[in-house]
């Protein structure tokens, strides 16, 4: 038996409810405030009055209530981010976010889903535009890691080594590689011990770029810091075949390096298999996805 159609009056209730919320708060006066005469009309008029205050006042009270819970939602997944703002300058960044990608799931934690690409179109100050990219970029990542479902680790089978040069290996949906020309992971360290809502200052460059493998435990994100070699290994790996990687690394190796990169090789793997790095082993045009 097929559903039947909701009433065209909820429909429209929903709607001027709807608009309600899309009502951003008003950042004028140095808080944030539901403004109700920017609410529509009609709007109003569904409200009703209650023992603690009038429609009006009441209806701001959801309002606001509602907002506040989106920049909880994006602080708490976008915690390096929102420091790096500010809390206050956050949200006014993410106001613009949820005005241009209206909400349209139940589950409010899918919310931030879209924020580290829409960033990108965010007027950015030049001196640290390349910055906050990629600090969005890693909690984007670490928010990804925590989200992804359990996979069972691929442990390689006898049958496995006669095509393993011209297969895939399929990353773990809870792992990643990281390059970072900032040391926003130290700076999470420190953040953690050290919660507040004010702006925190970008850190220096550093001298190279550091390259770490991030791996979803049972007690949370494992942090290993990568040779430079490994990690453009395992970044190919999630591309290409296996010949394929080791061929891209050997290309771009320097001749001094040529003759212990295949041990080398063999240990970066294996040391990736026993950290759960991979799901599977597919053939070189399977789909899959490509999180490191």
């Amino acid at each position: 038996m097929s559903p039947r159609p909701a009433p065209p009056w909820l429909g429209e209730l929903q709607a001027r409810f709807g608009a309600v919320l899309r009502t951003p708060l008003d950042r004028s006066t140095g808080t944030l405030r539901a403004s109700i005469d920017a609410f529509p009309p009609d709007a109003i008029d569904d409200a009703v009055d209650g023992p603690h205050g009038a429609a009006p006042q009441r209806l701001a009270v959801y309002h606001r209530q509602y907002w506040f819970r989106l920049f909880g939602v994006m602080q708490s997944a976008f915690p390096l981010t929102a420091r790096l703002f500010g809390h206050w300058h956050f949200n006014g960044v993410v106001t613009g976010y949820v005005l241009a990608h209206a909400p349209r799931s139940w589950d409010i934690d899918r919310v931030p889903d879209g924020f580290a690409p829409y960033l990108r179109s965010v007027a950015l100050a030049e001196t640290q535009r390349e910055a906050l990219l990629e600090a969005a970029d890693l909690d984007a990542t670490w928010r990804a890691l925590f989200r992804a479902p359990t996979v069972a680790p691929y442990h390689p089978g006898a049958d496995d080594a006669a095509r393993l040069l011209e297969a895939r290996l399929v990353p773990s949906p809870a792992t990643a590689v990281v390059v970072l020309r900032w040391p926003w992971l130290e700076l999470k360290r420190a953040l953690a011990s050290a919660p507040g809502e004010s702006i925190v200052a970008v850190p220096a460059l550093l001298a190279e770029p550091r390259a770490w493998a991030l791996l979803r435990e049972p007690g949370g994100i494992r942090q290993l810091l990568l040779e430079p070699r490994e990690a453009q290994l395992l970044l190919a790996l999630g591309r290409v075949t296996v010949g394929a990687a080791l061929a891209e690394v050997e290309a771009a190796c320097p001749p001094e390096e040529r003759q212990a990169l295949p041990s080398r090789a063999r240990q970066w793997l294996a040391r990736s298999v026993e950290r759960g790095m991979w799901s599977g082993l597919a053939d070189a045009g399977a789909q899959g996805t490509t999180q490191l």
